[in-house]
Formats: C-alpha cells, structure tokens, sequence
C-alpha cells in the first residue's frame, strides 16, 4: 500500500502537470470505486472544472477545482494515478478517465479495486472520507516530541507497531516506514508505548521524520505497485534495513532479520539490535 512518502511523490509529480488545466471530459468504469455519490455524477460534477491545488493527508490526495467541488483519492493496495498520452493503450484495470484540455489524460488503475473515491464539497468529502479523523501529519513542525509522547502516554498498553500503524494517531505511516523507524530507533515492534524508555522514544520521534524524508527524497518504495504520476518506481526499496529483508544480515550486527507477527501485520526485526520494552 503507498504510503506517506509515495502519497507525496504523486502529488509532486502531478502537480505541475494538471493544475490550470480543465477537465473536458470525465469517464468512470468501475462504479464501486466511488463511496458517497452516483456514478453518472462522476461526469457531470467533474466536467467542465479546472484544477487549482493537490492536497494531501496521510495517504489521501484531495484534488480541489476552482468550484467548491473536490475530489478525494485513496490509492489503498495497488491504487495508480497515471498522467498519459490518449494514444497510450488504456491498461486492463484502468478504472477513470479525466480528459485534460491539453490534450494529455488523467487515469486511475487499480489491479485489486480496493481504492476509494469521494466526490463533493470539501466539508462532505472531508466528512465521508474519514480525512478529519486523521492524526499528526508526521513531517509538519507543529507535530512535537512532545505530542508523540503524549500520543504515547495516552496509550501505554498498546504495541507500538499497532499505535504506529493506527492512522487516528499518525497520518501516513504503514508498515514499510513503521519497520524502518522502529530498527533505527533500536526499538522491537512488540514493545508497550507506556515502557519505552525516553531516550528511545526521542529516538523514535526523530527516526520516523527521518525515515519519511529519506522516503520523499528517494520518490517512495517500489516494491509492488507503485509508481509517481510518470509511471516511474521509487528507489527507497534500495535503502531499506529490515522491511522484507527476512534472513538478510543485519547492517548493524550481522544478525539474520527476523520476520514476525505483530499486530496482525507482519513485522520485520532484529531481535539483537531492537530492544523489546515491556512491564
């Protein structure tokens, strides 16, 4: 699933290639895709309307026009937003289509259709797309050591992997940038948020901002399906320490990651170098 920092490369990339432009024809072909109006809506509402700013939260995008019409992306899975040529052959799981008045295309694909749309005013997409509930942005400076560790204390019988992963209390993060933070933060994904230690969850606060960064810069984790607004994968896959390294050295000790169960997800660890906190 994209996370934060593949979320952002897309509205990077996108940006400078749709804002200004206006949507002269729009076409949805899979219906379920979009969660809080008709599909015959999907072409009315979104012809004839100019693009003027990509939003993002977590790993929502919100593309706003120059209405008070909005709508809201959520890539899920295998969720991809394409900026193509028309003469490009339209791939089997291409879900819409935004004709540009530049004569280019906007595309959603989706392999798995989990994606979701929503599409209306601000208030009602920000309302029914669950946005408003969202947690810190991880990156912004209004988002504290402080407040993480608040968010901890607040919750101190929960695995930090889990309360990591809970979008309510940080937007963004998944499980690729989770597995990161918690290795250089040298902290085991089963410890309680009430028991770290405090050094370590300074550690942690600096090592989520840094793993995210890293991630932007890198433009995202190509692993599966994704790739930016050109149809290009990421590089971050290349920096990576113990996601999906199971039986691979430790760059820190030479000890195999472990892969594990956490949380209901899987979790991947050093057992040597990431210490376990628990009452």
């Amino acid at each position: 699933m994209p996370e934060l920092p593949e979320v952002e490369t897309i509205r990077r990339s996108l940006f400078p290639l749709v804002i200004g432009h206006k949507v002269v024809r729009a076409s949805l072909t899979y219906a379920k895709l979009l969660k809080n109006a008709e599909p015959e809506e999907f072409s009315l509402m979104l012809e004839d309307q100019t693009f003027t700013d990509i939003k993002r939260r977590g790993k929502y995008m919100m593309f706003c026009f120059d209405s008070d019409l909005r709508l809201i992306v959520h890539l899920r899975m295998t969720g991809q937003l394409r900026y193509e040529d028309p003469a490009v052959e339209l791939r089997k799981h291409n879900h819409f289509v935004l004709d540009l008045d530049n004569r280019m295309q906007l595309r959603y694909v989706d392999t798995r259709k989990f994606g979701m749309l929503y599409l209306g005013s601000e208030d009602q997409v920000i309302n029914d797309s669950g946005w408003h509930r969202l947690g810190p942005e991880p990156l912004d400076d209004a988002f504290t050591l402080n407040e993480f560790r608040a968010i901890l204390q607040r919750y101190p019988h929960r695995k930090i992997k889990g309360l990591l992963l809970d979008q309510h209390m940080l937007a963004g993060l998944g499980n690729i940038y989770t597995d990161e933070a918690l290795f250089k933060a040298k902290i085991h994904p089963r410890s309680l948020a009430g028991c770290i230690a405090e050094e370590a969850v300074e550690a942690l606060y600096h090592a989520i901002r840094t793993v995210l960064a890293a991630g932007i810069e890198h433009r995202g984790t190509s692993m599966n399906d994704y790739v930016d607004g050109f149809g290009k994968m990421g590089s971050f896959q290349e920096q990576l320490h113990v996601y999906r390294q199971t039986g691979a050295p430790c760059t820190l000790c030479g000890n195999p990651i472990t892969r594990l169960k956490v949380a209901g997800r899987s979790s991947h660890v050093c057992v040597k170098c990431q210490q376990e906190y628990k009452g």
